[in-house]
């Protein structure tokens, strides 16, 4: 009988990460899977992917990002995309190491999001990942220039702060008018936003996030971070490896065009599905979910197979 176990591992230096394994019936492959920026484990259609993985008997594991949602990591929602790349080599240890998966039989890597781009970054640093599927992946990130010396002084400040002990300086993800209030553009149109945020309910513990364990705020710093996170130059490293962009068609991280270009620069065996009229948000929900999840399903099948042409 298929199963789900809240589990918790180590990372190389020493945080332990906290997540959830979707076993398959049968011992067979496995599958790490990372969610987007600031994103929990239970936001975006995660879970349901998770467990169109299961069924298909590929054991899947997902969990929160360090600083993240159940995960430990201080300061807390403070998001750098270079540590997420290390954790998914660990996430991937400890998946290989779990009874209901034979890692003989293959194991890779998903994302999306944020957690697309640290995948395939993840895969190109680490041969033992077979595959990765990269779900409306975040390989840049845009920005108000008007705000940004703004949000680096701030930044500046919060260093110069934390250096003598303090707490760091937090900004909303999304602000009441759904944007983010540092300006940088991150996957979600404001209507998303705006939908997301009338979820919430601070009167109320159950709707107090956008998601069980979410926390609507990142640390100043963060947005230092991303300033950092251009990393395209690792794609001539996925020579061997199968990759798989699922495209959003409205996608307003990027946008389609974008993510194809990259896609372009993929030089090893690859796959693209570019789902019609969805945005980043919620290609993994709606109407066109149970495609999206066949469509997956076989590339892994295939990826494993070595039956993925370049």
């Amino acid at each position: 009988m298929a199963t789900q176990e809240d589990v918790e591992f180590q990372t190389a230096d020493g945080v332990t990460l906290r997540g959830r394994i979707y076993a398959a019936k049968e011992r067979g492959p496995g599958v790490v899977m990372s969610p987007g920026f600031n994103a929990v484990k239970e936001l975006a259609g995660v879970p349901a992917t998770a467990a169109a993985f299961q069924a298909a008997g590929v054991t899947a594991l997902v969990y929160d990002p360090r600083t993240v949602g159940l995960s430990d990591g201080e300061p807390r929602n403070d998001i750098n995309p270079f540590r997420e790349i290390d954790d998914l080599s660990d996430a991937l240890t400890f998946l290989a190491s779990h009874p209901s998966v034979d890692s003989r039989q293959g194991v890779g890597l998903w994302g999306m999001s944020l957690g697309g781009a640290t995948a395939m970054c993840a895969a190109a640093l680490d041969p033992r990942a077979r595959f990765v599927v990269a779900v409306a992946p975040a390989t840049e990130y845009t920005h108000n220039a008007a705000k940004l010396s703004s949000v680096l002084a701030k930044a500046a400040k919060d260093r110069e702060s934390r250096v003598k002990g303090n707490e760091p300086f937090y900004v909303p993800m999304l602000n009441a008018k759904g944007e983010n209030p540092a300006g940088f553009n991150l996957g979600m149109d404001r209507e998303a936003g705006m939908r997301l945020l009338g979820m919430q309910d601070e009167s109320n513990s159950l709707k107090a996030a956008l998601a069980p364990n979410h926390v609507n705020r990142t640390t100043v710093g963060t947005y230092r971070n991303l300033l950092l996170w251009e990393p395209r130059h690792m794609w001539k490293y996925l020579e061997k490896t199968a990759v798989m962009f699922v495209v959003p068609e409205n996608d307003h991280l990027i946008g389609r065009d974008a993510q194809l270009r990259h896609y372009e620069l993929l030089p090893g065996p690859k796959r693209l599905h570019v789902q019609s009229g969805v945005g980043h948000m919620d290609v993994l929900e709606g109407p066109s979910q149970p495609l999206v999840h066949q469509l997956q399903v076989e590339f892994v099948r295939d990826a494993l197979a070595g039956k993925v042409s370049k």
